[in-house]
């Protein structure tokens, strides 16, 4: 949740966990529940469609005050199936929500789907968040065009699995892994890292959160001199 002047913008909100419980399990740790603006209106970020970054429940409560949702075309498309104000975020397609200018940039899904991650920025300090992207190759085209940043939010969790109904589990991570989070800090050229994306779901064998993930995030970034701050559900910064 991100707040600058009288604009309330969130990304991937995340509320309702038992559609998602037969695939990544119950919370490890309680939800927290997620605010609504004090005053104004909430406008919504989807990086792609999974039902853990996409919460249709939540999304029909936080958008009823005239939000608009903005994500990739399969995110619109099922957001206007479920009557929200949904608009098609398209790569390097730089857009404006209030004090906020955004622009999504590539990421990569480990099963193919459509999912951006976002540039923003208020004017002031710009961030990059991630959503649940793999490794790519578009670090350095994207710290060129719109780097350096002052905050990286990026997933952490290198989860193994499967999805539900497919019988291939991949030993390769299907979101970016502790040190690949922090090259790709070192690479945005951002002021820290801030990792999201885990800790509070684990159901092996199809939802496998990387093992050790503290030490091995700690040891990363202790080698390529990065910054780590680790923010609690609920913390501010």
């Amino acid at each position: 949740m991100l707040e600058s002047g009288g604009t309330t913008l969130y990304i991937d909100p995340l509320q309702n966990v038992d559609p998602i419980a037969p695939f990544v399990g119950k919370p490890k740790f309680p939800v927290l529940p997620v605010p609504f603006p004090e005053a104004g209106i909430a406008n919504v970020l989807i990086t792609h469609i999974h039902a853990d970054h996409f919460d249709q429940l939540l999304l029909t409560q936080l958008l009823a005050n005239k939000g608009v949702l903005w994500g990739p075309e399969p995110v619109r498309q099922s957001a206007l199936n479920y009557g929200f104000r949904a608009s098609i975020a398209k790569l390097y397609n730089t857009f404006y929500v209030g004090d906020f200018k955004i622009t999504p940039v590539p990421a990569v899904d480990w099963v193919g789907e459509d999912q951006v991650s976002y540039v923003i920025t208020d004017g002031v300090h710009t961030i990059f968040h991630g959503g649940d992207t793999n490794w790519h190759g578009y670090w350095w085209t994207i710290a060129e065009r719109f780097g350096p940043f002052d905050a990286a939010f990026l997933p952490v969790n290198g989860v193994v699995g499967a999805l539900p109904g497919q019988d291939i589990i991949s030993d390769m991570s299907g979101t970016m892994n502790p040190a690949q989070a922090v090259t790709a800090t070192r690479i945005l050229k951002a002021g820290y890292l801030v990792p999201i994306h885990y800790a509070q779901f684990d159901n092996p064998p199809g939802y496998t959160e990387f093992p050790s993930l503290d030490t091995e995030l700690n040891e990363a970034a202790l080698k390529q001199n990065i910054t780590i701050r680790r923010l609690k559900d609920g913390d501010i910064i």
